[in-house]
């Protein structure tokens, strides 16, 4: 029984990183990694998603094997060609929503796996200049956006839901849909935050328990001063907690008990690829908030999640990593942030709910 899901996205990932390591077709979607943040804490997660016939069926297998329930994930009659590339900076910003058919890098002639950072912004420039020659992710999910109809029966009974990127209206849809007294919601904007813009707040953040964006995201949501105003205005507009991704610098929370905002540092480790790390956290968060409530215990579990997420290129490595190096995680980032009741509120995390 499934008492954690999430609802997104489920494409293909191309990474070039800063320093030119090239990654070509890895299982991603915020879907994937918020679920993947979620199973670190949650022995019951699910996913709701839709994918084109031609998605590699080995990576659904894969991730079912992972532990991750694959009852949500459902598939549209239409093919995907051109998967999604993902270029980072040496400042950590990325430069995406760029889409080339299989093959594409080997036709701008860098085999690979690695490449210099001109032929990087060469090969960049070659994917913006390149005429669509097939439908790609973006185009997809826009076209099937995951709405209420897509969640199964089985799911409605589940005590924590996190929307992923999707569509403004579907993600109300799904807010208004699935919110109840005993159910925990929380939200990431995305791509989307922008559109935030043309509806009243409060009823945006109707049904929700959190809201996750980037900092980018957050300014784009809200016409603030500084990330701490706009936290503050999310929270004075009705939602219980609103917290910004920083990336390496952490990330910052506002909540209905605090009159300030805090900041958590992010989990020094070796970064292979940030894709996905955000997502990771909102899932992590999501556990650790349905299991205890408390958001500063919950901000930890993503933190923790998103360190696992961004040691290795997709999501297995993070649904493959031990809850005792977990644990061990989370212990030394409560004592940095001197968590209250830290060893009891793991203890909820790690066991209360081992079964639904």
């Amino acid at each position: 029984m499934v008492s954690i899901f999430t609802a997104g996205g489920v494409i293909i990932d191309n990474i070039v990183t800063a320093d030119g390591l090239v990654r070509q077709q890895v299982m991603g979607g915020n879907a994937v990694y918020s679920a993947a943040g979620a199973r670190l804490w949650n022995d019951h997660v699910g996913i709701v998603a839709l994918v084109p016939r031609n998605y590699p069926s080995q990576w659904l297998t894969q991730l079912k094997h992972s532990g991750i329930d694959t009852t949500g994930v459902s598939t549209v009659d239409e093919s995907v060609e051109c998967s999604e590339w993902f270029f980072y900076r040496d400042d950590g910003s990325r430069v995406d929503q760029l889409h080339g058919a299989a093959g594409c890098l080997e036709a701008f002639g860098v085999p690979g796996p690695r490449m210099t950072r001109a032929q990087a912004r060469a090969f960049e420039a070659f994917l913006r200049s390149q005429a669509p020659t097939g439908s790609n992710f973006g185009a997809f999910r826009r076209a099937h956006p995951v709405l209420p109809d897509h969640v199964p029966e089985a799911y409605r009974a589940a005590r924590g839901v996190h929307l992923a990127p999707n569509g403004v209206a579907a993600q109300q849809a799904l807010a208004r849909e699935l919110c109840g007294p005993d159910r925990t919601i929380t939200l990431d904007p995305g791509s989307h935050a922008a559109h935030w813009r043309t509806s009243p707040l409060s009823e945006l953040l109707a049904g929700l328990d959190a809201v996750l964006p980037s900092e980018k995201e957050l300014l784009l949501m809200l016409d603030a001063a500084s990330p701490e105003e706009a936290l503050r205005a999310l929270v004075r507009a009705g939602v219980p907690v609103a917290l910004v991704k920083r990336a390496d610098a952490g990330s910052m929370f506002a909540s209905r008990d605090a009159s300030g905002c805090r900041r958590l540092p992010a989990i020094p480790v070796e970064v292979q690829d940030p894709t996905g790390a955000g997502d990771a956290f909102c899932g992590g968060f999501l556990a650790g908030l349905v299991a205890t409530g408390e958001p500063l215990c919950a901000a930890l579990c993503g933190t923790v999640s998103a360190s696992f997420a961004i040691e290795s290129f997709g999501p297995f490595q993070l649904l493959g990593a031990s809850r005792a190096e977990a644990a061990a995680r989370f212990r030394t980032l409560a004592r940095q942030c001197e968590l209250p009741d830290s060893e009891q509120h793991l203890a909820t995390v790690l066991t209360g709910h081992q079964t639904p």
